[in-house]
């Protein structure tokens, strides 16, 4: 059984056609639940049951600010400053979570719905946000083997942004 770290699960959401990385981020989570509706049968002997219905999703995250909106700043990733600006203008984003060893990818549609700015003094300034989930949350794995017709199996990734990789 192979362990994996945080790192291998990144959050990154679709800008101008591209998957950025959310920049130096600390933590992100996902989130997932259902709302019920309270039943009753016979069988159930005056104990509650509930059936499941409406299914919601939430990723939060947390990281450390740099630019990426300036013309020094680094625009191959999203901080405080572009997601504020994506916040503010509530625009429905693409997101995923993947990573580069972790074979699984989870991604759909969200707004970013909370955002906050922590500025200590004599530390580094740091952000938080919310984004919640627009429609249903998918998952699949980021392999293809393909048998080629030499008999040879490779294996393929996608990187997120439509280029396959063969993995070596």
């Amino acid at each position: 059984m192979e362990n994996y770290k945080g790192e291998d699960r990144i959050l990154y959401i679709k800008i101008d056609d591209l998957f950025v990385p959310i920049g130096c981020l600390n933590e992100n989570s996902f989130y997932e639940s259902v709302d019920t509706i309270d039943t009753t049968t016979r069988e159930n002997m005056g104990w509650t049951s509930s059936r499941p219905v409406m299914q919601s999703y939430s990723i939060s995250f947390s990281g450390i600010q740099i630019l990426t909106t300036t013309d020094d700043g680094d625009d191959t990733k999203a901080s405080y400053d572009k997601l504020k600006s994506l916040k503010r203008d509530r625009i429905l984003l693409d997101w995923q979570i993947k990573g580069s060893n972790f074979p699984i990818l989870d991604y759909g549609k969200c707004f970013i719905t909370d955002l906050s700015e922590a500025t200590p003094v004599n530390e580094l300034i740091t952000f938080s946000g919310t984004l919640t989930g627009y429609g249903e949350a998918f998952t699949t794995s980021l392999s293809t083997n393909l048998l080629l017709s030499n008999g040879q199996i490779e294996t393929i990734v996608e990187d997120g942004n439509t280029n396959l990789i063969k993995v070596t």
